[in-house]
């Protein structure tokens, strides 16, 4: 069950807009797809899709427009928890469940650069190597194949509020200078050389 709700104040009326971390929940079903070794990236992991095809991926979408403020904060406490680059992560088809306390909310985790290297996907590995933690937060919205093997991703790019970099300009400047440099993977050599670009396999 989805668990760890972040809250921001939003609106003269102080209602309170809740982000759900899924704790891994949303994550599970896309293993295969992530990181599976049996097939090279390219045809597990897709982009360039249009997301207004499926209206699960064009309403998460506009959500995470509408949601940008308070998930850069998210990002940025995530940033500095685990002192690693990574990125927001969310599944287009997870829903947190009726009987939970925020029920029928996307739920987001974060990956990290490390966890990401294990996909062998340039994209994902390059979005988080190359993006300033301390101005941007990156969000990854992915929906799975009916089987289960292969994904459709969609990137987003969030600025940091001022207001934000400000309150915590000295952490990030610690967590920053403690960085290090990341290559990216990516090994196709050991695979087929099938390009065929196909999303319900």
């Amino acid at each position: 069950m989805a668990a760890g709700v972040h809250f921001q104040v939003g609106g003269s009326n102080g209602a309170a807009f809740p982000i759900i971390e899924s704790n891994g929940a949303a994550l599970d079903p896309a293993r295969t797809a992530l990181f599976s070794r049996s097939r090279p990236p390219k045809d597990r992991i897709h982009w360039g899709f249009n997301p207004e095809k499926d209206p699960r991926v064009g309403s998460l979408l506009r959500w995470v427009q509408a949601m940008s403020s308070t998930l850069a904060a998210l990002g940025l406490q995530k940033f500095l928890q685990t002192g690693q680059r990574g990125a927001l992560i969310t599944n287009a088809d997870y829903r947190t469940p009726a009987d939970s306390s925020v029920p029928n909310q996307p739920a987001f985790d974060w990956v990290t650069v490390e966890e990401l290297h294990k996909t062998l996907d340039r994209i994902l590995q390059e979005s988080v190597v190359c993006y300033d933690p301390a101005s941007q937060v990156i969000v990854f919205v992915f929906l799975l194949s009916k089987s289960g093997n292969s994904m459709a991703v969609w990137r987003r790019k969030i600025t940091l509020q001022e207001t934000l970099r400000q309150t915590h300009y000295n952490a990030l400047l610690s967590t920053k200078e403690q960085l290090q440099d990341y290559p990216v993977y990516v090994d196709e050599c050991v695979f087929s050389d099938s390009s065929a670009r196909h999303f319900d396999h």
